[in-house]
C-alpha cells in the first residue's frame, strides 16, 4: 500500500513527490487477498501510528477523479491479478500432470521390439500393475 498525504483529487494526473510517500505492508513480499476489495483508484483514510497505519481504521473517502490514471491503474491491476491466477493454475496443473516422457521407453519397446503376443502380455501386465492397490509395508 502506498500512502501519500495532502494530495488534491482535482481530476489532474497523479504526481507523486517522493518526500510525501510512505510504503506500508507486510515484510514478506507475497500476494495477499486481504486488500482485494480495494480497487484501483479507491481512496481510503487511515489512522496513523508511529510505525505506519492501523489497517483496521480504513475509511473509504471516494475515487480518484482522473480517468486516465484510473484506466492505467485498472489495466495494471487486471494484468497482475490475471498473472497471479495463471501462475496458481499452472502450479495446480503441474501437480496433477502425468509426466508422459517417463513412459517413452515402454512405448518404444511396445512399438518397435515386441511382437503382437508380447504386446498383449505387456499391456496386461501394465494394466494389472496400475489397477492393483499397493500393499502396505509391514
Amino acid at each position: 500500500m502506498v500512502c501519500s498525504t495532502d494530495i488534491e483529487n482535482d481530476g489532474e494526473p497523479l504526481k507523486l513527490d517522493g518526500d510525501r510517500i510512505q510504503f506500508y505492508g507486510t515484510k514478506k513480499k507475497k500476494f495477499s487477498h486481504n486488500i482485494v476489495s480495494a480497487q484501483p483508484g479507491a481512496i481510503y483514510q487511515f489512522e496513523k501510528s508511529e510505525k505506519g497505519v492501523f489497517s483496521s481504521t480504513a475509511a473509504y473517502v471516494g475515487r480518484w477523479k482522473n480517468t486516465d490514471d484510473l484506466a492505467k491503474w485498472q489495466a495494471e491491476h487486471h494484468a497482475i491479478m490475471r498473472t497471479i491466477e495463471l501462475r496458481e493454475l499452472a502450479a495446480k496443473q503441474n501437480k496433477e500432470r502425468i509426466d508422459w516422457e517417463l513412459l517413452e521407453p515402454i512405448q518404444e519397446a511396445y512399438n518397435k521390439r515386441l511382437n503382437y503376443k508380447q504386446q498383449e502380455m505387456l499391456l496386461a501386465q501394465v494394466i494389472r500393475f496400475i489397477t492393483t492397490y499397493p500393499k502396505k509395508a509391514k
